[in-house]
């Protein structure tokens, strides 16, 4: 059985940690011929704020997407012409959830990820994006370590 990976998702918060996966996204594509997904979650900020400052918060972070929008397509610009690279920006409540359904409605084959890998009280408090994906994801998810603090 030939695996055949046409659709990939890099998911990416355009930290530079983040873009430790993108190197990778970009060969996996180049070598089958496959098409990237650029995709950032905006998290919509409704844990932030109380109820009367929601709308004003979320009017912020509207009005900064096309910025963000402008910062990925910049980010992701580096790769060979046979790679076709689309860039998305999804607002969300929950950064996985976004991922996962973009997943199910773009029949996304592969997803392509950086762990921050955080551990101990900052894993506890804010969870982990590509362990929930990993765990939760319908299709392979391809998660890229940290580079070591003393070198790759």
């Amino acid at each position: 059985m030939a695996l055949a990976y046409k659709k990939i998702l890099f998911a990416t918060d355009l930290s530079d940690l983040s873009f430790e996966a993108w190197p990778h996204a970009v060969t996996l594509a180049e070598r089958l011929g496959a098409e990237i997904s650029a995709v950032l979650v905006l998290e919509e900020p409704y844990a932030l704020a109380a109820y009367d400052q929601y709308a004003l918060l979320l009017d912020a972070m509207r009005d900064v997407k096309p910025q963000v929008e402008r910062r990925l397509a910049e980010r992701v610009k580096d790769h060979p012409a046979s790679v076709r690279v689309e860039t998305v920006v999804l607002e969300s409540m929950s950064p996985v959830q976004a991922l996962l359904e973009f997943v199910k409605s773009n029949s996304t084959d592969l997803v392509v990820l950086a762990t921050h890998g955080r551990g101990g009280v900052s894993h506890l408090l804010l969870g982990s994006v590509a362990e929930k994906l990993v765990r939760l994801s319908p299709v392979p998810v391809l998660v890229v370590r940290p580079p070591k603090a003393s070198g790759k």
